[in-house]
């Protein structure tokens, strides 16, 4: 369908249709969908229907179009819109009610501060309801040329490496995990984390108060398979991969940070002017280093 017909198809229901309607070929009018690309058309609608979902502004709980609406509006078989919708369901931008129909759902949708006063996103994500986050790995390694460069410590020196899967309701949202000196903060590799916090941690059982952290991010394509599992997403699918270092002033830096983010996750920030952009410590963001870049 072109894009004159799909304007078409709006202008004529305009007038009679009900909202969902209305709503199908807004989108539709908004939004085309390639045959010639290598994306199956199932995503590209679910990405579509997602933008809007966004652009728009829906209100969490307004009614969604049918899959019958989806599918007319696009030109699309309704298995194609189906499964878009299936998508748009488990990613949690939207809820099926039976009986009722389907509806906007951002309930489960995070937003977080790339830095702020928190430091912690143990600490930050606490604020959101319904927010839980449990353990899943922990055990003591010895520190790769990688760890040892980020964490000033000798090449081959134990590490405590703690993962951790943060959930928003029962959505999936991050993997975190975090490496820190077993030599420096003994017993870390066994205590439980004082209210799920590692920097509590740290303050509460060690003395050391983190005091800044430095923070990357880069897109990229979920490889780690148990990760994948923990946030419910196949391999290789797009992610945000975060990753810096913690410092206390007393201790230098005190954590290696990896976080892996799964889609349906913002971040949003207050830039002033005169902030720079570039590290303001010596180490940090090592993956920056790897990869050649210096944007954190």
């Amino acid at each position: 369908m072109s894009a004159r017909e799909r304007n078409d198809v709006y202008a004529r229901r305009k007038a009679g249709a009900s909202p969902e309607e209305g709503l199908a070929s807004r989108l539709a009018s908004s939004f085309r969908l390639s045959s010639a690309s290598s994306i199956p058309l199932y995503h590209q609608l679910s990405l579509v229907l997602q933008r809007g979902i966004r652009d728009l502004g829906l209100e969490e709980g307004s009614r969604f179009p049918s899959e019958e609406m989806i599918a007319e509006a696009f030109a699309v078989s309704r298995p194609t819109a189906n499964r878009a919708i299936q998508e748009l369901i488990s990613l949690g931008w939207l809820l099926r009610k039976r009986g009722r129909g389907t509806f906007v759902d951002r309930s489960s949708m995070a937003q977080l501060a790339l830095l702020n006063q928190h430091l912690s996103f143990a600490e930050e994500m606490a604020e959101h309801p319904d927010y839980s986050s449990r353990v899943v790995l922990r055990q003591t390694l010895e520190a790769t040329h990688t760890d040892a460069e980020a964490l000033g410590v000798p090449d081959g020196a134990p590490l405590v490496w703690i993962r951790r899967l943060h959930t928003v309701g029962d959505r999936a949202v991050m993997v975190c995990d975090s490496k820190a000196s077993a030599d420096r903060f003994p017993g870390l590799g066994d205590a439980p984390l004082v209210d799920g916090s590692l920097y509590r941690t740290l303050a509460v059982n060690h003395g050391c108060v983190v005091s800044s952290a430095e923070r990357c991010v880069e897109a990229a394509e979920l490889l780690d398979g148990q990760v994948a599992e923990l946030l419910g997403v196949e391999l290789f699918a797009p992610i945000l991969l975060l990753s810096g270092l913690a410092f206390a002033d007393d201790h230098g830096a005190v954590e290696y940070m990896t976080a892996y983010v799964r889609e349906g996750v913002s971040f949003k920030n207050l830039i002033r002017p005169g902030a720079s952009p570039k590290p303001t410590r010596e180490g940090a963001c090592p993956r920056a280093r790897m990869l050649e870049g210096d944007a954190c």
